[in-house]
């Protein structure tokens, strides 16, 4: 690899693999920092493929409040009004107020709304969308000691200083990381990474027009849960976005798996009867349609998030199951710890300032370590949720539908869940815009107690006052890391 001239005018340059939520959230960082960089997308458009509804709590709901994006986000959403936990039948196990009540504490409301449509608001909200490349896929890269060189299909280059690594849970970008680790320091990367990322539930996940559908309201948030099955089922004005999780073989690592037409239709015809609602079976949503997808729900988090100049964030380095519904709040939040880390170094030097490898392995070690912990506790108990609700013992099924429903318990598991998300990361070097940080729920943040406890808490609670027997965990303490 030709050396760079170092005595050119260039600027720093961060070299971003994949434009979806957590691409286009650290572009959005960069571009407010006056990082320069290239987002380089494999596909013709930027979209979204994968899941159908997003929520967004108050901490990242303040980081888009920075980047300008959050008022125009509330404006296409109606504020959730209901929220259900159900029984498998579709009858009722309680009515819950946990996202009522922390809109009233925040004084905002929790967002509600297709993933493409933030896919959308992230793009469009860019300063400069000419950061951002579509169709082009990445075939290889270079390193060394002064730079990085991403070489596309199409025969372009991109050069730059360090790559981010935001193509998602089947990352190239991670592949091509441990490929350099094994030539260079073979060491480097724990063999438990490569086997890190294990799947034992499948999930069909889709959107649906309302019609004349029963059961459904305006702005719902209702939980289902089932053995060995836990269903979701929110609705926008007109809208149904629901996600049927089912367990399934276990493969570790999860194997490769494009599912075809006639296999997602098999499942579907599976679950056709399987309720959502009182009055609603699944063969309803299927029949209303508008788009759908089958995949692989995987699990894990990496011990190792970066070698030489490549550095992981979002799914690539740590993937959670959808029950708690924090995986794309995590991912952000991962990218706004790398952009205050860039942006605090490279504010102390020059903008064409190039730092050397070693520099760039403790900044990007200082990203790991405030993210390590917070990232595997909600992995980990994400996945403790999904297994409460799809029963996966009498104990199991015994607590979340009969312990965790009880008033006090409610009310506890309410308050620790606010207070995990106001310690959620910020951008340091932006004032927030719209949002009133003057509201209790903020406040929240400054109670003591840094530890493991309140987050535990506030993420075995975050799903919506689902009553999870994950309280069991501020008794007996977390589970094991």
């Amino acid at each position: 690899m030709a050396q760079p001239d170092k005595a050119s005018q260039r600027p720093f340059r961060v070299i971003i693999v994949g434009a979806g939520v957590v691409g286009l959230s650290l572009s959005q960082a960069l571009q407010l920092a006056n990082i320069d960089h290239v987002v380089l997308e494999k596909h013709s458009k930027i979209v979204s493929l994968h899941g159908a509804a997003l929520m967004i709590y108050p901490g990242v709901a303040r980081v888009f409040d920075q980047m300008g994006i959050l008022k125009k986000i509330q404006d296409s959403m109606t504020p959730i009004s209901r929220e259900y936990q159900r029984w498998p039948d579709g009858s009722v196990l309680m009515h819950g107020k946990s996202l009522i009540n922390m809109a009233e504490v925040f004084d905002m409301p929790v967002i509600l709304f297709d993933r493409q449509k933030c896919v959308t608001h992230l793009y469009d909200g860019l300063p400069d969308q000419s950061k951002v490349r579509t169709s082009a896929r990445v075939q290889r890269l270079e390193q060394d000691g002064q730079g990085v060189k991403v070489w596309l299909t199409d025969g372009t280059c991109e050069e730059g200083d360090m790559v981010v690594g935001a193509d998602g849970v089947h990352s190239l970008v991670r592949e091509l990381m441990w490929d350099y680790a094994d030539k260079n320091d073979p060491k480097l990367i724990p063999e438990s990474d490569r086997k890190a990322l294990f799947a034992q539930y499948k999930g069909l996940f889709g959107v649906s027009n309302q019609g004349d559908l029963p059961d459904l309201g305006p702005a719902d948030v209702n939980i289902i849960g089932g053995q060995d099955v836990t269903k979701l089922l929110f609705t926008q004005p007109g809208i149904a976005y629901w996600a049927l999780i089912y367990k399934d073989e276990y493969s570790q690592p999860p194997k490769s798996w494009k599912p075809s037409e006639e296999e997602v239709e098999e499942v579907a015809q599976r679950f056709k009867d399987i309720k959502f609602g009182e009055s609603l079976a699944f063969h309803g949503l299927w029949k209303n349609k508008t788009r759908s997808g089958l995949v692989n729900i995987e699990e894990g988090i990496l011990d190792k998030w970066h070698a030489g100049r490549i550095v992981l964030v979002g799914d690539s380095a740590h993937k959670m199951t959808a029950d708690i519904g924090v995986g794309a709040n995590m991912a952000v939040e991962s990218a706004v710890v790398l952009a205050n880390t860039l942006q605090s170094f490279l504010s102390k030097n020059s903008t064409t300032y190039h730092p050397s490898n070693s520099e760039l392995t403790s900044l990007f070690q200082t990203y790991q370590d405030k993210r390590y912990e917070r990232a595997k506790i909600f992995m980990t108990l994400s996945g403790g949720v999904t297994r409460m609700r799809s029963y996966q013992s009498l104990w199991k099924k015994f607590f979340v539908t009969r312990i965790a429903t009880l008033p006090f318990m409610q009310k506890m598991q309410g308050e620790k869940m606010m207070a995990g998300f106001a310690k959620g990361p910020k951008l340091e070097y932006v004032e927030t815009r719209t949002i009133n940080e003057d509201a209790d729920g903020w406040k929240l943040a400054n109670e003591e107690g840094n530890g493991n406890g309140w987050l535990a808490y506030a993420v075995l609670t975050s799903a919506v006052g689902v009553g999870l027997s994950y309280m069991a965990v501020l008794k007996w303490g977390l589970p094991s890391l």
